[in-house]
């Protein structure tokens, strides 16, 4: 196993999940505009802070998933879910993340209501064996923007929510739900691993989206098997 999948392994490792239920806090870590370019030894050092970081979190409680995305080019460097009692708190985590703090990353947080149970099946598994296998997949993640045709309490919404819901029910999906947020991102849905091309396609049908009235965002997350709950 090479050196970072080892690292992407420890950070699933770290994580003590408890059984949960939405809402959650979500925080888009996002490369800062300005980033200087690091030797080797720094970018190591920086690395090996955010996984200590990360594994704190975890232990603490407040950590329930967290992985990096990879995209390119990189517009997420990853996220965390976070399992905390306000987005004032959530924030006040996520902005001391080392990356965020050395000016790598800046940090964008949101109320998200995902599905009960991040993380819970994994705790199981890997309290009984710890040393099952973390299996690392990509995951396309899509982030659903108010599109160019949006209008407050359009009835293709509806017909949106009844799409994810019946991918769900086909198991396409890890995980789905809102963002309550004043600005443009409207919701999230994580796929199950499977390509890219895949995932785009199955949102293509989505009526909200074929009407403009909702945009997908895409990204490529990593994560264990078993911390998304469906």
């Amino acid at each position: 196993m090479s050196s970072r999948w080892k690292m992407l392994a420890a950070v699933a490792a770290a994580l003590s999940l408890q059984a949960q239920s939405g809402p959650y806090y979500i925080a888009f870590l996002r490369p800062y505009a300005q980033r200087k370019a690091l030797s080797t030894s720094q970018a190591r050092k920086l690395q090996s802070e955010h996984m200590a970081n990360i594994r704190q979190m975890a232990d603490d409680g407040d950590l329930v998933a967290a992985g990096p995305c990879d995209d390119t080019p990189t517009t997420i460097s990853g996220l965390f879910i976070l399992k905390v009692d306000s987005i004032h708190e959530a924030r006040e985590i996520a902005v001391h993340d080392p990356t965020v703090l050395r000016r790598r990353n800046t940090v964008d947080v949101y109320a998200w209501h995902g599905p009960p149970g991040i993380g819970e099946e994994y705790n199981k598994i890997h309290q009984a064996n710890p040393d099952a296998p973390e299996n690392m997949q990509p995951h396309p993640l899509g982030m659903f923007y108010k599109g160019s045709a949006w209008a407050n309490n359009d009835p293709v919404l509806a017909g949106h929510e009844r799409f994810i819901e019946q991918l769900h029910k086909d198991g396409r999906l890890g995980a789905a739900g809102d963002i309550d947020t004043p600005d443009e991102l409207y919701g999230l849905v994580i796929f199950k691993p499977m390509t890219m091309e895949d995932a785009q396609v199955m949102l293509s049908r989505d009526p909200a989206v074929r009407a403009r009235v909702l945009r997908v965002e895409w990204h490529r997350w990593l994560s264990a098997d078993h911390v998304l709950p469906w």
